[in-house]
């Protein structure tokens, strides 16, 4: 009987000693607090970032687009001191006609009026959005028909520059 009291008493010593080394390594209140990322805290200077961007298949059709684009790499830009920002491409915001910025919790809305021919239709306005929450890109443009088509879409990094 002593035997089976030292086990039990034994097996429950070493539970609660396992259970309490547990909550020890992974007690999240005393885990150092992982600050949000760095992208979605900035309000000030600038962001270099590059982005996997593709044409949006419906915004193809929509504009009858009938070239096959492969996806592509392109670096983008917000400043938020000059309220701008821009990114690179054939269809683009470019650097030197940036747009302005408008700052709407997570999401960085970029835009510039317009007013040109392409796709056989007006464009009155272009714009992209950065949602710094997923990292996601939309690009659209309005039509003087009113109409809004989503014309490219993909993901953005923030470009980390390593101190050289």
């Amino acid at each position: 009987m002593n035997k089976l009291l030292g086990g039990i008493v034994i097996g429950a010593l070493l539970t609660a000693s396992i259970y309490g080394l547990v909550n020890m390594v992974f007690d999240e209140s005393s885990a150092p607090e992982i600050p949000q990322d760095i992208l979605a805290q900035r309000r000030t200077g600038m962001i270099d970032l590059i982005c996997e961007l593709q044409l949006d298949l419906d915004g193809q059709l929509a504009l009858g687009i009938n070239a096959n684009e492969p996806a592509r790499m392109s670096l983008a830009q917000i400043d938020f001191d000059r309220k701008s920002g821009w990114y690179q491409g054939r269809l683009s915001i470019s650097e030197g006609r940036a747009g302005n910025l408008t700052v709407l919790g997570p999401r960085l809305i970029v835009s510039r009026p317009a007013m040109f021919q392409r796709f056989g239709v007006t464009i009155s306005k272009e714009e992209f959005v950065i949602d710094r929450s997923s990292g996601s890109f939309t690009q659209s443009i309005s039509t003087q028909d009113g109409r809004n088509i989503t014309l490219i879409r993909g993901t953005c990094a923030q470009v980390i520059k390593p101190p050289f």
